[in-house]
């Protein structure tokens, strides 16, 4: 069976004539032309996240709710609010806890330390709102019932036939503020902790460790578990469950990262207690054999990340509790580090990047850009003394400091997707970031430098288990994904700059999204399914990449190759034909998703053919040309005749306003007739350019003209100097892709 051809040949010449363009804008994000790679110091990263916390203060008071009536032992309680303000489920148990737990850290670590409070707040509120929130926690649990929840329920688990979903983590942070408070506590109050911790965790002696890869591990589920297990221990060491307590703690960290190869892995775990290995404790993989998984059915590396911060929230509980209250720590164990550091060197590393976020290549499904692997990194740089987690850590703690100055009321994003609950979140991990480093300093630690470990994680790699690729340069990092879950065929581009590399924004939509884009057919969806994954021909930090798509419910054939240069280039060449007789009526190739927020930019310099101008993106222009440069940042190639470029369509992407640029855009109305041509197109991406630079590299690049049938080949010049000549056969026999087929490199 034949396979289509793709052929890159290097080709070196005199680099480019003519001088870079310099800018004169004036800084007004906080981000672009602020953020450096330089280290902070763990003094003053600590005492910013602290400072950051007393910042959101004025939030958590507008969210306070006081309850008209008592607990039934007459105790004046209250509630933060959330989608279900009081409610007994998620949305409300869980915004409660959390804000719980950050009103009473500030309190017992914030105020003596002298950070400020912002007007109109006091540490006595502050410490109010810290007791009347944790009584109303433990009321309302089902162990207590000293007070209903909002629509008359409790919450919480007590047995294996009374479970409530992931009431184990409300319980670790409802865990974690009475350990703030405990001196404050009556020996009744400690009580009712006892009694709510107590039924937490005897309910997971009671209940299977569940397992499974496909779409929906339970990796970061068994996370939970082992956090109010050990917050439970490292309250109650010494209760006469707390052996069996630790036995199941040590189960679910063991199948929180559990891998296939752990069934025969008889490394005994903790010699210390016992001889039990990681087969005597593996109850089944969570994670796939090139260590990625999947939650919410697709590749997501916020749910690949939180595992391991949920570990490291046990082994702190586990520390910060035994040692602040008894003075020892009797249990320890190495199972909350199973598989962190192999997750972080197979996978996370290879995906870290420039600014400590880890990219995206299937988008997300919650708010983008919250940095929120950051107490993932603190696990490993605390716990595990890991330099480049260190690197990685900083880079996330200066952009959650200033993302969360875009916002007035101190909150830690604008258009949170669910309100105090994702406040609640990011709060709780800036507050366990602050805990990691102060009960297990970094100071004598030294990061790896960004330089050093772009260049170390530059290769081409391919994540087989999900179809994804990536590969970085010193100018940029480039990744696709062909989504084995939620369907999607797109990828993106960050430049490995601190500050700009989050001009182009992971997207998603129509079953495509970045690099791809899509036209509409009439009477058709507008959607995409492979008859072909990506195949890949990996060349050191360069890869190139084919596939093919049948789109619109099948009318067109979109065949494309993706060539990531070990330069600054990235090179892409489609060919579209009709499958049947159709009318496109738009269409939107070549797309980039470019993020108009005030995180980053809120307006764009467009500099083109015609000129410049600025553009926030609320309407959609065209312009002609075949060259587009964004913000001398940011330069797009597009050398095809008769198109247009454009630039618009801003909406929210998951919390952050992003407009698209369409460097192959039109709206005319098109009768196309079965085998057909419909396009054949040529976009050139690269990064950390000016416009006059990407002016010079459309006037270099050339389309060879006279190549055999079917062929198509570009001539592209790149930022240093040096040409790739690009061929593909786009019209030979191609083959079907069989099910789960196994990919090889070529």
């Amino acid at each position: 069976m034949k396979k289509r051809k793709i052929l890159a040949i290097l080709l070196l010449s005199q680099a480019l004539n003519g001088q870079a363009q310099t800018t004169t804008e004036t800084m007004t994000s906080p981000t672009e032309g602020v953020i450096t790679h330089d280290f902070v110091s763990e003094v003053r990263m600590k005492q910013d996240l602290l400072q950051m916390l007393a910042d959101f203060t004025p939030y958590m008071v507008e969210d306070w709710n006081q309850c008209k009536e008592p607990n039934s032992l007459g105790e004046s309680c209250g509630f933060f609010k959330g989608e279900n303000s009081g409610g007994s489920d998620e949305r409300g148990v869980r915004p409660n806890a959390d804000l719980s737990m950050i009103s009473a850290f500030l309190v017992r670590y914030a105020r003596p330390a002298g950070v400020s409070l912002p007007d109109g707040v006091t540490w006595e509120r502050l410490e109010e709102m810290a007791r009347k929130s944790l009584i109303f926690a433990y009321s309302t649990h089902k162990a207590n019932r000293l007070k209903v929840c909002a629509g008359g329920r409790y919450w919480g688990s007590t047995a294996k036939t009374d479970a409530v979903w992931e009431s184990s983590l409300w319980a670790m942070s409802v865990a974690y503020s009475a350990y703030f408070q405990w001196d404050k506590l009556t020996e009744a109050q400690r009580g009712y902790i006892y009694a709510m911790l107590k039924a937490e965790c005897n309910y997971e002696l009671e209940r299977d460790i569940p397992t499974g890869y496909d779409g929906d591990t339970k990796a970061e589920e068994n996370g939970w578990e082992a956090d109010v297990l050990a917050a439970t221990l490292g309250l109650f060491p010494n209760d006469e469950l707390a052996p069996r307590w630790f036995e199941r703690l040590r189960e679910f960290a063991i199948n929180s990262y559990s891998h296939p190869k752990d069934e025969t892995n008889h490394t005994i775990i903790d010699p210390k207690y016992d001889n039990k290995t990681v087969a005597d404790l593996f109850r089944g993989a969570n994670l796939y054999e090139d260590y990625t998984l999947q939650n919410h059915n697709l590749f997501h590396t916020s749910y690949q990340n939180v595992v391991m911060q949920e570990l490291g929230e046990a082994a702190l509980a586990l520390k910060l509790f035994q040692q602040g209250l008894h003075g020892e720590e009797r249990w320890q164990t190495n199972a909350l580090m199973h598989h962190n550091q192999e997750v972080q060197d197979s996978v996370l590393n290879w995906l870290a990047l420039a600014d400590g976020e880890l990219a995206m290549p299937n988008g997300n499904d919650w708010s983008l850009f919250l940095y929120d692997q950051i107490t993932s990194y603190s696990t490993l740089a605390c716990f595990q003394r890991d330099r480049n987690a260190l690197m990685l850590e900083n880079m996330a703690y200066k952009y959650i400091k200033a993302r969360q100055k875009t916002t007035r009321d101190g909150s830690w994003l604008l258009r949170a997707d669910v309100g105090a609950r994702r406040m609640g979140v990011e709060a709780h991990r800036v507050m366990m970031t602050y805990l990691m480093h102060e009960t297990l300093s970094t100071r004598k630690l030294k990061p790896t430098k960004w330089k050093a470990f772009n260049q170390q994680f530059s290769e081409a790699k391919v994540l087989p288990c999900q179809d994804v690729v990536r590969a970085a340069s010193d100018s940029r990092f480039v990744t696709f994904s062909w989504s084995r879950g939620l369907k999607s065929y797109t990828g993106y581009i960050a430049s490995n700059s601190p500050d700009k590399n989050k001009i182009i924004v992971p997207y998603r939509a129509n079953n495509t999204g970045n690099f791809l884009g899509w036209y509409e057919v009439k009477g058709k969806r507008t959607d995409a399914v492979p008859t072909k994954n990506g195949d890949y021909r990996l060349m050191g930090n360069s890869f190139v990449m084919h596939g093919e798509l049948n789109t619109n419910e099948g009318t067109l054939n979109h065949r494309f190759v993706l060539y990531a240069t070990p330069g600054n280039a990235v090179v892409y060449m489609d060919d579209v034909t009709a499958n049947e007789d159709c009318t496109i009526t738009a269409e939107k190739g070549g797309l980039m998703a470019i993020s108009v927020d005030e995180l980053t930019q809120t307006t764009r310099t467009l500099h083109h053919d015609k000129g410049q101008h600025e553009s926030d993106g609320s309407r959609l222009e065209t312009f002609n040309g075949s060259w587009v440069n964004i913000d001398g940042e940011v330069g797009i190639v597009a050398p095809n005749p008769n198109k247009q470029i454009a630039f618009g369509d801003r909406q929210n992407n998951n919390s952050i306003m992003t407009a698209k640029v369409y460097p192959s855009y039109s709206k005319e109305v098109r009768e196309v007739r079965k085998g057909e041509t419909v396009d054949r197109r040529i976009f050139v991406y690269y990064s950390n350019q000016t416009a006059e630079e990407t002016r010079r590299m459309a006037a270099a690049l050339t389309r060879m003209e006279t190549l055999p049938d079917g062929w198509m080949g570009v001539t592209v010049p790149d930022s240093d100097g040096t040409f790739y000549q690009v061929k593909t056969n786009f019209r030979e026999t191609v083959t079907t892709q069989t099910k789960n087929p196994k990919r090889k490199k070529k």
